[in-house]
């Protein structure tokens, strides 16, 4: 197998409503697709995730891998198709997620300028007024306190260095790879860096599965407690 440029790696639980839209996202980037890899790791569903990759590689030249991990563990998924990959940068999307156009060729240009790890602005796939407002000031909080988490990309050598992410994590396994990774850049002399200008569209399923948007703000108690201060990590439930 040819080595390629960067590995997109997609874990995926019981996500068929979503997962097409995100492999969509991918076949609609700028960046070489020669150099490209799509692997989707099917985290013990039990509908047609598998189908949807399938399906939609039948009419895309892009290389692309499914594997399947039995244990329900998002980091444990993700560390599983890290394994398999075949590019020297690892970029890990969430399945509820769309990349715009730009995005790879922007990690690329990063990367190429030294960062080797950084993270991606994320947006509202949602014209609710509510949910921009969310999502800003979630971005808003990140850049103020240098939080590095969620969409999340890193050199294949970075991330075995640091042992990946923590598969008994079952939530916030992003934030706590990152801040492993970060120490270990620091120690390098390294930094970081935050893509802004070609951002990921995530779905609001989180926020809306309430009434009266409490969903927002369920959401951000879970974000805070469960991720920055690390309450219930790994007992944390898919409500999906």
């Amino acid at each position: 197998m040819i080595k390629k440029a960067i590995s997109i790696i997609i874990p995926a639980y019981n996500e068929e409503k979503y997962l097409l839209e995100a492999l969509k996202s991918v076949a609609y980037q700028t960046f070489n697709h020669s150099q490209l890899e799509v692997i989707v790791v099917d985290n013990a569903s039990t509908d047609n995730t598998a189908a949807v990759h399938q399906n939609f590689f039948k009419n895309h030249p892009t290389q692309h891998l499914l594997l399947k991990e039995p244990q329900l563990s998002p980091g444990k998924a993700k560390n599983t198709g890290a394994e398999k990959a075949q590019g020297e940068i690892l970029l890990f999307l969430d399945a509820d997620t769309k990349m715009s156009p730009q995005t790879v060729q922007e990690v690329d240009y990063w990367y190429k300028k030294g960062f080797l790890m950084g993270t991606i602005r994320i947006t509202a796939d949602s014209s609710d007024i509510v949910a921009k407002f969310f999502f800003d000031l979630l971005n808003f909080g990140k850049t103020i306190f240098n939080i590095a988490c969620h969409m999340v990309f890193c050199q294949k050598q970075l991330f075995f260095q640091v042992e990946g992410f923590n598969p008994e994590l079952k939530h916030a396994e992003d934030l706590d790879f990152c801040r492993k990774v970060k120490k270990a850049l620091k120690r390098r002399g390294k930094s970081w860096c935050m893509i802004h200008n070609a951002p990921v569209a995530t779905s609001t399923r989180r926020m809306i599965r309430h009434p009266l948007k409490l969903g927002y703000l369920i959401t951000l108690l879970e974000w805070g407690f469960g991720g920055f201060l690390g309450f219930r990590r790994k007992q944390y439930i898919p409500y999906r």
